[in-house]
């Protein structure tokens, strides 16, 4: 699949925390954070109650009904929230105060009463067991936030490694047509500024497409207040029309992280205006993290049990070295473990100026250049499923994908390089809408517009090879580790 780099880049431009702007749901006070006020959103008055202008508000401290919530609230750091509540007259709000590292921030949501604490809903869960498990777990999540939420369809957005992105679970209620179960969706539809704020909130609540935004307003016009850690920030127009293309009103999505990135999104649409209270959300958020712990869990059990199973079977790989003393006689045998342990179609040993070869593989200029791709990689571990996109200089080659384990420490007299290959694998993808048209071109301009489509749309996938393993690098890199110490027998010196 193949994208336009212009219409990233633009994404990829947009700063989207410094929008200085909210949605017209909530109103928004920043303070330093000795409390003086520094913005606020221009809906403020309105709620507040008052005639006086806006700039009577900015250098002041606090009101009463907000500094009261700030006396409750603990010290935070930057990335931290506190939720409480409040009341101007008979308007009661809920409050979320945010620090991004310089600021306070003051989210606040009129609600008609106060909600009681949200019960946690359903069952606890063990760890899953295997695959079948966790996607048991998954669908109980989805059906339950469906349950919770009142909207039309939840969807679990995992991300693949290239970062596409695949709807691998769905629920949705019972007059709802129509699925995305399976479709896959390109990079570009969620860029990476916007996955970085989805890591740094437990959710992102849009309640209404088609409302206007609301200005933020300051003393100086240039201080636009980070609101990275803002769920009323307001929203990027790309991602509005993105919404409007897909016929959704509302939108919450809630993040699945995983050793530091984000792993899925689960995604919650309905197609008319809804509006959640903080205690839904956070009751949505509960039960999400929950699972997200589980998910942990299951792959760090998974993990264990794969590294587990790696050691038995590097031993026999051990075994065969020892037997023969060297890699050059060992080789038929090692090559044979090799393509069965990777699921290759052909492996190469580079050792100094000799090449050993079993199955399908490069050609000695496929090799060259594979080589200098890898030369780049600080892992010693390089991995391709496309040499046709990773390697532009690619000769014609039945190889589409390769993984490289560069400079073996078998002895210091030789470099020793390994190439795992795999034949080109043809076969279908389904997209929700043509990847390849996300340019919208209006009034004879180019300028950015998400596609307008959504519906499946096939594309064959050529020059790709079958894709490795998520853990072919954690394979590899133990296979070097085994490698360097059987380097005592590696390779039989001149002498």
């Amino acid at each position: 699949m193949t994208m336009q780099s212009g219409f990233i880049e633009q994404c990829e431009q947009e700063q989207l925390h410094l929008s200085g702007a909210i949605q017209p749901h909530g109103v928004l006070v920043v303070s330093d954070l000795q409390g003086t006020i520094s913005h606020v959103s221009e809906n403020i008055l309105h709620w507040l109650g008052v005639e006086a202008g806006l700039e009577s508000l900015l250098d002041q401290p606090l009101p009463a009904f907000l500094e009261e919530v700030h006396s409750r609230a603990p010290t935070l750091s930057e990335g931290e929230r506190y939720t409480g509540q409040s009341n101007i007259g008979s308007q009661e709000f809920d409050v979320v105060i945010s620090h991004n590292g310089e600021q306070l921030i003051f989210e606040l949501y009129p609600v008609d009463a106060h909600a009681d604490p949200m019960p946690k809903q359903g069952e606890a869960y063990p760890v899953p067991e295997n695959r079948q498990g966790l996607e048991a777990q998954c669908q109980q999540l989805l059906d339950t936030l469906l349950a919770l939420s009142g909207f039309d369809r939840i969807h679990y957005y995992r991300f693949m490694p290239e970062g596409d992105g695949e709807v691998t679970a769905e629920a949705r209620q019972p007059e709802v047509a129509g699925s995305y179960l399976g479709l896959r969706f390109p990079a570009s539809d969620i860029p990476q500024i916007a996955r970085q704020l989805y890591m740094k909130n437990p959710w992102r609540s849009i309640p209404n497409s088609s409302a206007e935004p609301v200005a933020v307003v300051g003393r100086e016009r240039n201080a636009i207040p980070n609101l990275s850690w803002v769920d009323l920030r307001s929203v990027s127009p790309v991602h509005l029309e993105y919404m409007a293309n897909m016929g959704v009103g509302a939108a919450i999505s809630l993040p699945i992280t995983q050793a530091g990135t984000l792993d899925a999104l689960i995604s919650c649409h309905s197609a008319v205006p809804k509006q959640l209270t903080v205690s839904q959300l956070q009751a949505m958020s509960a039960l999400s993290e929950a699972f997200n712990l589980r998910l942990r869990d299951y792959k760090a059990r998974r993990r264990l049990q794969v590294l587990d199973g790696m050691q038995r079977q590097f031993d026999q790989a051990k075994d065969v070295l020892m037997r023969h003393g060297e890699l050059a006689s060992a080789w038929p045998e090692l090559s044979h473990w090799l393509m069965d342990s990777f699921a290759a179609d052909g492996a190469i040993l580079q050792v100094g100026g000799d090449t050993y070869h079993a199955g399908e593989g490069l050609s000695a200029a496929g090799i060259e250049v594979v080589a200098e791709a890898a030369r780049f990689e600080t892992s010693s571990v390089w991995i391709s499923d496309s040499l046709r996109s990773d390697c532009p200089d690619m000769p014609l080659s039945e190889i589409a994908g390769v993984a490289v384990v560069s400079d073996l420490p078998l002895d210091q007299y030789h470099s020793v390089n390994l190439y795992l290959c795999r034949l080109e694998h043809l076969y279908e993808v389904t997209w929700g809408g043509n990847p390849d048209k996300p340019v919208d071109y209006r009034d004879g301009s180019r300028g950015i517009a998400p596609r307008r489509s959504f519906e499946a749309w096939v594309e064959q996938r050529v020059g790709h090879s079958r894709p490795w393993s998520a853990n072919t690098r954690m394979y590899l890199l133990k296979l070097r580790a085994l490698l360097q110490q059987a380097k005592s027998f590696a390779r039989k010196t001149d002498e």
